[in-house]
């Protein structure tokens, strides 16, 4: 796990998370990035949405949907063309009921999201990866209508991550090497 070379690097770079809100297939939009120490990596993210809605009181309104945070992982074998990748988001946010723009409904919360899954090295400044996951929301009590559970569940991800690894004398390497390892 630790050697006597260490390799810096760091990354950013946009991301999409599908997953369901209200029982709506939604796409959260956002971004992170982060410094990486060998296979490990620590930074931040922020993602959001608002194309989800809820109807109550005869009254249509449009959820906003965002959070922000902590972003932790770890790529097993990152110099591989193919590897394991995981992460874990912590985050805080808010979730709003909003009708023409117009805030009605506001509450604080608190998000936790674990994924796995699989990094592909495009190039040695560009890494694209999918994973799955799961988003536990927490600290909905003040929206009428909605819970924690609406805005808990599974989620897919893909992930841009452009930036300096560390890995170049790997990547020079793997190039010439188009086996897929893990």
């Amino acid at each position: 796990m630790f050697s006597d070379e260490t390799s810096y690097g760091g990354f950013g770079g946009p991301f999409i998370e599908f997953s369901s809100i209200n029982g709506s297939l939604v796409a959260d939009v956002g971004g992170g990035g982060a410094f990486s120490v060998n296979d490990f990596f620590f930074g931040g993210y922020g993602m959001g949405n608002d194309a989800s809605s809820v109807e109550f009181e005869g009254q249509e309104y449009d959820i906003d949907f965002g959070h922000g945070g902590l972003w932790f992982g770890y790529a097993l074998k990152s110099n591989k063309l193919v590897h394991v990748y995981s992460s874990f988001k912590v985050g805080w946010g808010s979730a709003k009921l909003k009708v023409n723009e117009d805030k009605r409904f506001d509450d604080n919360l608190l998000s936790l999201i674990p994924e796995a899954g699989l990094e592909v090295n495009l190039t040695n400044w560009f890494k694209l990866g999918f994973t799955a996951g799961y988003r536990y929301i927490s600290g909905i009590d003040d929206l009428p209508v909605l819970t924690n559970d609406d805005f808990t569940g599974m989620t897919g991800a893909l992930t841009f991550r452009f930036g300096g690894f560390g890995d170049y004398e790997s990547y020079n390497e793997r190039k010439d090497n188009k086996n897929i390892e893990f």
